[in-house]
């Protein structure tokens, strides 16, 4: 019985090491695509740049492979997991600890490719000592099934399962993240893990986000290079966000609301309170939105600051001219958040309020004197001195004194609509509502 099984793994191995492909070909670093039809500027990035950088950090191999089920019909995908991940030498330290994500994608007529729910699988080796490898997978098998979705992976779209698959990567790391992290690993301890801990609140480091592919890859690179650095320099984080239809990112049909799960979602931010400030546009039907969220953030950028920062980069937007347009944001961002560092923030002046209160109060005095005019018609000149005394006879005068004491102001809060509802028909409007506060529209 015996033999029989070891024939049996034996054939499997081979059939594996024939139809899955070797590693050494991989074009996104720890992303590897089969399909060569996933590949996007935030998965190479990711792959690039996202995971091997957590590798080193956490000590843990964070890899994702998507395989194709040609010549592997009879192949589970935990099996093409398992073998992949021992046979391209997948893990790090002696327990080999790692993480990998593997998806089996099944082809169609026209060359499109669809994932059926049960063909992708996480696969988990952990040192004891750091935590338990079940609990992790589990962990991750959470965090990455929302975007495994047929929905997404439907064959009709490939751009859409490119998105998800990004966005099921960046749920992996950052549940990895946190797992280890909360877990106290022994090589990553007090001050230490502290200071390794990337000062990004979310797992996925990208500034800028791509998803509509409006930008060329040195374009992007430039300007995720920009937003970084100023978002590390100020604490504040700085993104920008490019998608085909918001409406696929939830929300419903309200883009401000979208753009604050996005932001929720992601863990976007920088530091404790998670200061950040995105701009989300949809390219399909223009809408367009800004969130400002936390309080360094929102002292940054006020909702007078957040208007006048829109009129820096819409008009480039409007104009289809893209790259201007975020350069002209970070630029004004970075020059906002000097004038906040350096206690001046943009604020509106307050000449024309003190000029418009200055007019009001002229033409309500002189409207009560023209009151009081009227009501002195009757009066007549006495022909009589006993008229210009008072009734108890002689004048009598007793002092008379106003002590200041204080003012009170009472202000009314006008609150901006942050519910549902349908799309702007044009222009911007402020919103707020959930934390934080921002604007909406169309460009």
């Amino acid at each position: 019985m015996k033999k029989r099984m070891t024939a049996l793994l034996t054939a499997l191995l081979l059939a594996l090491a024939l139809c899955v492909p070797s590693m050494a070909a991989v074009e996104y670093g720890a992303i590897y695509d089969e399909t060569e039809e996933l590949g996007s500027v935030e998965l190479t990035y990711q792959g690039e740049q996202t995971l091997p950088q957590l590798t080193e950090a956490l000590g843990i191999d964070l890899r994702v492979d998507v395989f194709t089920d040609e010549g592997v019909e009879d192949s589970s995908v935990s099996d093409i997991a398992v073998y992949v991940y021992e046979d391209s030498g997948y893990g790090c330290g002696e327990k080999r600890d790692g993480v990998s994500l593997t998806l089996l994608l099944h082809g169609t007529e026209d060359g499109a490719y669809t994932l059926s729910e049960t063909d992708w699988c996480v696969y988990t080796l952990l040192d004891a000592a750091r935590g338990s490898a079940q609990e992790l997978s589990d962990v991750v098998r959470d965090a990455v099934s929302p975007y495994m979705a047929q929905r997404a992976w439907n064959g009709e779209d490939m751009t859409m399962s490119a998105t998800a698959l990004s966005q099921a990567v960046g749920a992996m790391a950052e549940s990895v993240e946190n797992y280890l992290q909360a877990g106290a690993s022994p090589d990553v301890t007090g001050d230490d893990a502290e200071a390794q801990a990337p000062e990004q609140t979310g797992a996925d480091m990208n500034y800028i986000f791509d998803l509509s592919d409006q930008l060329s890859f040195e374009e992007w690179a430039e300007l995720e290079a920009r937003a970084s650095d100023i978002s590390q320099r100020h604490g504040c984080g700085v993104y920008v966000a490019f998608v085909d239809d918001f409406t696929e990112y939830g929300g419903g049909n309200d883009v401000y609301k979208t753009t604050y799960q996005l932001y929720h979602a992601n863990e976007l931010g920088m530091g404790e309170n998670r200061d950040g400030i995105i701009i989300l546009l949809s390219m399909d039907e223009r809408d367009y939105a800004m969130f400002v969220y936390g309080e360094w953030a929102e002292y940054a950028f006020d909702r007078y600051g957040a208007e006048q920062l829109e009129g820096r980069f819409l008009p480039n937007f409007s104009d289809g001219d893209w790259y201007g347009g975020i350069s002209n944001y970070l630029t004004a961002c970075d020059e906002f958040l000097e004038l906040a560092e350096a206690g001046k923030p943009v604020r509106s002046s307050p000449l024309p309020a003190i000029g418009i209160a200055v007019a009001v109060s002229c033409l309500i005095a002189f409207l009560v004197c023209m009151i009081l005019k009227g009501q002195m018609k009757s009066v007549r000149k006495g022909v009589d001195a006993n008229v210009y005394t008072t009734a108890g006879g002689g004048l009598k005068l007793t002092d008379s004194y106003d002590h200041y004491t204080h003012t009170t102001e009472t202000r009314r809060k006008i609150e901006s609509d942050s519910g549902g509802g349908g799309r702007s028909s044009g222009g911007t409007v402020s919103r707020s509502g959930g934390g934080g506060h921002g604007r909406s529209g169309k460009f």
